[in-house]
């Protein structure tokens, strides 16, 4: 095949795609509405399944999400980023202090070896302290500590503490996935209810320039002869009867999906010809031919 037969095979196979798009469009809208109510309904029974295994409002659930979206903020950012390695610093020195503490009368025999091990033990201290100020620094005042009584056994540290919430953060994060969810499939929900819009609207100003056509060719404004205006008066018709039948069934499959819902698409096909109507004007212009 030619360079040339080549390009006029991929436009006449991306013009015959186009064209079944086009008239496959209202289907298409339909499946995905209905696929979109069947997931939502779904969602939901999720939702309030785990509403009654845990025993908790749609209000608290609420506050999960919003609990999510706040932990997931802070885990992003570079505040807390620089928070989370400061604390880090904290335990490890915590923990060199006392590991060597309790090595300084029972690994050492020599008065050397003690000294060297208070020495590092004072060093460390100097950095723990300036860390620890730091930290005071970027934290609350209800979440400070105490640098002398942070090198007691018994410490709990303050991001260790529960903030009065019995819920684990898995939960939570189950219960926003669920919401999320559902978010997302009543936004498709009105993404589709707006493309179905358009595409009604689409078809009626086809209806309507086709309608226009035929009333200028039968009334004889262009220059043709009058087997010329016959053939485009013939075309016109059939192409309105294509659209009407589009039209017929984008209404059909609307129907189908949207009952209960506020949107008629009724009052607008009254306006048009029905399918016999332009079966009869198509078979009386073709015997007067």
């Amino acid at each position: 095949m030619s360079k040339a037969g080549h390009t006029d095979m991929l436009t006449l196979m991306a013009m015959r795609w186009n064209q079944q798009k086009f008239n496959n469009l209202a289907t298409s809208l339909a499946c995905r509405y209905q696929k979109a109510t069947k997931r939502l309904e779904s969602q939901l029974q999720d939702l309030e399944s785990m509403r009654i295994q845990l025993a908790v409002t749609q209000v608290e659930v609420e506050g999960w999400v919003t609990d999510i979206k706040e932990w997931a903020e802070a885990t992003t950012s570079q505040k807390n980023a620089d928070l989370d390695a400061v604390i880090n610093r904290i335990e490890v020195l915590v923990a060199s202090i006392k590991r060597r503490s309790q090595r300084l009368y029972k690994d050492t025999d020599g008065s050397k070896g003690r000294a060297r091990i208070r020495r590092k033990i004072r060093e460390e201290k100097a950095i723990l302290s300036s860390v620890v100020e730091k930290y005071n620094s970027m934290v609350p005042d209800t979440e400070r500590i105490a640098f002398d009584i942070i090198l007691s056994d018994e410490t709990v540290w303050p991001w260790q503490l529960s903030h009065g919430d019995a819920v684990d953060l898995k939960t939570k994060r189950k219960a926003f996935d669920v919401v999320m969810a559902i978010r997302r499939l009543e936004e498709e929900k009105k993404i589709v209810l707006s493309e179905m819009a358009k595409h009604w609207k689409s078809l009626s100003t086809r209806a309507d320039t086709l309608k226009e056509m035929s009333c200028q060719l039968s009334s004889e404004l262009w220059d043709l002869n009058e087997e010329g205006i016959k053939g485009f008066l013939s075309l016109t018709l059939r192409k309105k009867q294509e659209v009407t039948r589009m039209m017929k069934h984008a209404r059909d499959c609307y129907a189908k999906v949207l009952t209960g819902t506020s949107m008629d698409f009724q009052n607008d096909w009254d306006g048009y010809d029905s399918d016999s109507e332009l079966s009869d004007e198509f078979d009386e212009l073709s015997s007067e031919k």
